[in-house]
């Protein structure tokens, strides 16, 4: 079998000015996180490029200047990475949503037992007084936490802002949990003994009291199998992660119905089909129609009993949906 050697260099030192190229869900905040340890030197990096018109006009595939910053930590030196690519193989690479790590870390998941948060938002009107939205709070608002100092919270602090929503059931084992959407992120920036401030840097849906509070984990690479794989049964889709859907399209994310705990991990691939349909032959007998191929979807996150996964092709112009069952597929290579 030919093999594709592809070389990735990554280089980012503050004695000289780099350059980088944004993905699918970057963010100058992350982009200054990478290079400075920190989410503030946004500003910076946007005055370093006074084509970018603000922070909102970033374009998958723009080269940024990342400018010099005294006083700053960052990684030096240089990592190589070898990766053999089987001839034929579907690429997903890294510029593509789905190794988007805002995407994965936004994910969401299945519960099937209450969660343990750290604490809850208290109010979403933590500015100012006079401040008209105080129902909810977006990007750039200030959020009061009811955990603090004696809880050992220090400014600087990230957190992942979840919220329990819509109740689902699993088709074969009959469980019932809440798919878990993630809200936005936040940081501390001060505390009292029994509470604190917080700044939304991102918000994926509206910010709302009570909404829960856990550590911010950075999500790990994934890395997209194309070798043959073990079949690990039927799944099924359990939900959505936008709440407003009925359906899926190309790149949105869906629960399926396993996970790490029947062998699933980041990076596996399934195939999602329609449900056959009881039908009429010629010779008037009723017959199951054939399970049509959908589209494909990759593995984002797992839980023990669910998975988040993306959908990365479609096969047909039929969308999934609620119910729609799949299977392991053997390679990424048709």
């Amino acid at each position: 079998m030919k093999h594709v050697t592809l070389l990735f260099a990554l280089l980012a030192t503050v004695s000289v000015a780099s350059e980088y190229v944004v993905g699918y869900g970057d963010t100058l905040s992350d982009i200054s996180l990478h290079y400075y340890g920190t989410w503030e030197k946004w500003v910076d990096i946007l005055e370093a490029n006074p084509d970018l018109e603000g922070a909102e006009y970033l374009v998958p595939g723009m080269v940024l200047n990342i400018p010099n910053i005294t006083g700053t930590v960052a990684a030096s030196g240089s990592t190589r990475y070898v990766t053999e690519i089987p001839e034929g193989a579907i690429l997903i690479r890294s510029s593509e949503p789905v190794l988007s790590r805002i995407q994965r870390e936004t994910a969401g998941f299945v519960s099937y037992s209450p969660l343990n948060p750290l604490g809850y938002i208290l109010a979403t009107n933590a500015e100012e007084e006079g401040v008209y939205r105080h129902l909810i709070a977006l990007p750039g608002d200030l959020i009061e936490l009811d955990f603090g100092a004696d809880q050992g919270v220090e400014p600087g602090r990230v957190f992942h802002i979840l919220r329990e929503c819509e109740e689902i059931e699993d088709p074969e084992t009959g469980s019932k949990g809440h798919v878990i959407r993630v809200a936005g992120v936040c940081q501390v920036e001060s505390t009292t003994p029994a509470t604190s401030i917080a700044k939304v840097q991102h918000g994926y849906l509206t910010i709302q009291e009570g909404d829960m509070l856990v550590p911010y984990q950075a999500a790990g690479d994934i890395h997209i199998r194309n070798e043959p794989g073990v079949d690990r049964g039927l799944l099924w889709v359990l939900g959505f992660r936008d709440p407003d859907r009925d359906c899926a399209y190309t790149y949105d994310v869906i629960y399926l119905s396993a996970g790490s705990s029947q062998g699933i991990s980041p990076g596996d691939v399934f195939t999602a089909y329609a449900a056959s349909e009881q039908v009429r032959d010629v010779n008037d007998q009723w017959v199951y129609s054939a399970e049509i191929p959908i589209a494909d979807v990759v593995v984002l996150t797992t839980q023990a009993r669910s998975c988040a996964a993306m959908i990365v092709s479609s096969r047909t112009a039929n969308l999934i949906e609620l119910g729609d069952k799949l299977y392991l597929s053997r390679s990424q290579v048709d």
